[in-house]
């Protein structure tokens, strides 16, 4: 019985070992709520409006969603919800955008309902981009998460200089300076002005930490010069975080993005600099 106790122990060390590259879900969240009221919230917490010729009015329609709560049974009536403009908007009502309500409902047993909002694709500024925010305010029998209480819409007018081009990408780590990676790797367009790289960090085809399963590399955006990595799953696969910032250099077109990647011992931040061949 002595033995069969010590290796449960062994195997029990070995698997939190592993957890340091595939971190375990936050038990919290949502499931810790499903018993209590409708919780709501964005879907999304930034959106990316991107037109550089004038297509006239657009209508986009932004989800607000029924997150969770009441054990996952669906709504037995309406819930009203309201909204505002955060002050620091720089987007201008009437140029950009216009909006024509204040609120709107997420139907009886619905899983979600929609903000319209109207895009002036010609008003949007050509050399930087404008930004929406909207702000949930309040809301008729749930509670707005805190988490995803807020919308930022950017209107952007500038396309970006990033291209399907093959780039010399040297990664290093920050706390140490230790070269990841350093070779030939191409950059793909995923959507408008959003792209994705061929390695993250150490890992990935011919990085030091080799490729480790899912989708290599990691999504960020460009607006106007200004590139944003938007918190994701490690390749799509693990819980294990990656955001970051970074800039397109105006005159070479080359890319630097520092980013961190989160592990359960402790966050490493790397540099990844792409110059255009």
């Amino acid at each position: 019985m002595k033995n069969i106790k010590i290796l449960l122990l062994v195997l029990t060390l070995s698997a939190l070992n592993f957890s340091c590259l595939v971190d375990d879900e936050d038990e919290g969240g949502l499931q810790g709520i499903e018993n209590s009221a409708y919780l709501i919230g964005f879907a999304k917490k930034t959106e990316n409006e991107s037109y550089f010729v004038d297509e006239g009015a657009i209508v986009k329609n932004y989800p607000v969603s029924i997150l969770g709560g009441n054990a996952g049974n669906p709504t037995t009536s309406d819930v009203a919800v309201t909204f505002t403009v955060d002050p620091s908007s720089t987007a201008v009502a009437g140029n950009e955008y216009n909006l024509t309500t204040s609120s709107f409902v997420i139907p009886a047993g619905a899983n979600y309902g929609t903000i319209p909002v109207t895009i002036n694709t010609g008003g949007l500024d050509p050399d930087a981009p404008t930004f929406l925010k909207l702000n949930l305010t309040s809301s008729t029998g749930s509670v707005i998460s805190d988490l995803n209480d807020s919308l930022t819409i950017n209107f952007v007018g500038c396309q970006s200089e990033v291209d399907t081009f093959t780039y010399a990408v040297t990664t290093i780590r920050i706390s140490d300076g230790g070269l990841m990676n350093s070779q030939l790797e191409n950059i793909t367009m995923e959507s408008v002005n959003v792209f994705r790289t061929a390695t993250v960090g150490p890992y990935g085809p011919g990085a030091a930490g080799g490729s480790i399963g899912g989708t290599e590399g990691f999504t960020f955006n460009d607006v106007c010069g200004e590139i944003t990595v938007e918190s994701q799953n490690l390749v799509s696969l693990y819980s294990n975080q990656v955001f970051g910032s970074g800039s397109v250099d105006p005159v070479t077109g080359d890319i630097e993005i520092t980013y961190t990647i989160t592990f359960g011992s402790g966050d490493r931040v790397f540099t990844s600099t792409y110059v255009k061949q």
